[in-house]
């Protein structure tokens, strides 16, 4: 009697949870589903994250996190979640905290933003219900996120500098094409391998 129960319960947990359309009409994976399967966009963004830090007197003084989004996005087959096509310049999720700092703003206080030195054209503060903080990396409760764009490159590597005039600089090197994440066997020590 008991393993019949038990057998019941367990078979409505895995087939109760109902499979549920997104706003763009595909098919989402049901909870238990989701359990097993990995989610591409968080995947993507994970690998196009970097951090800063600018440091003095062996103390943090400010922590940048950013992540390239036009890497992350380019595939995606709904642009509702993302309403910028990314095609009119590089876009960036960026998080930062400052110590001893209500704000956290990025562009006050001797901080600075630049990509190859160019300042960004537009700097937008997210809320903190705003969907893509749901969707990106390395997301915590203390810091001001913000979606930053800078203007279109032509390069494949550029460098999106971090700085104050008192703690120095932290560079992060983006890319636009895919990297593999351990790229240190050259090809003839794969072919001996």
């Amino acid at each position: 009697m008991y393993k019949r129960v038990l057998l019941l319960a367990s078979a409505l947990v895995v087939f109760g949870c109902s499979q549920k359309k997104d706003e763009c009409g595909i098919q989402d994976k049901s909870d238990f589903e989701q359990l097993f399967t990995k989610d591409e966009v968080y995947h993507n963004a994970l690998l196009n994250t970097q951090k800063a830090q600018l440091m003095a007197s062996f103390e943090t003084k400010a922590l940048l996190t950013a992540t390239y989004l036009n890497p992350v996005f380019k595939n995606r087959p709904c642009k509702k979640r993302f309403k910028d096509e990314l095609k009119d310049g590089e876009y960036f999720f960026v998080g930062v905290y400052i110590t001893n700092s209500k704000k956290n703003e990025f562009n006050t206080k001797g901080y600075s933003l630049t990509l190859d030195g160019l300042k960004p054209l537009e700097v937008k503060k997210l809320d903190k219900d705003d969907p893509l903080r749901y969707e990106m990396p390395m997301v915590d409760n203390w810091s001001t996120y913000y979606k930053v764009k800078f203007k279109k490159t032509n390069k494949n590597d550029f460098n999106l500098i971090f700085e104050n005039d008192r703690f120095g600089r932290d560079i992060l090197n983006f890319s636009k094409g895919q990297k593999p994440l351990f790229d240190s066997l050259t090809s003839s020590d794969r072919e001996h391998n």
